[in-house]
């Protein structure tokens, strides 16, 4: 049995440190490339609020994603079975 709460907020943090490398990275090329009036005025001309509302729509469905997921798991692994692992000292 896994937690659903615990995966959701574990998978959601990982998300969100995936998103913000990638976020940042796109709005510093997105800058370069429109760079012509100046890389600091290409960025403070970036819409952030486009990239935030994208960014928390994301992390609200990876959130609710991995909480079903994580309860189909819970539900089937009564009857057909969980993931087996094995510890092995070799």
């Amino acid at each position: 049995r896994i937690s659903p709460l615990h995966t959701s907020i574990l998978l959601t943090v990982i998300y969100c440190l995936i998103a913000s490398i990638i976020a940042i990275t796109a709005l510093v090329v997105s800058a370069f490339r429109d760079s012509s009036d100046g890389f600091v005025s290409a960025l403070s001309h970036a819409d952030f609020e486009n990239i935030l509302v994208a960014i928390l729509l994301n992390v609200v469905l990876i959130f609710v994603v991995a909480l079903g997921v994580s309860m189909l798991y819970n539900f089937l692994a009564k009857y057909l079975g969980g993931i087996e692992i094995t510890l092995d000292d070799d």
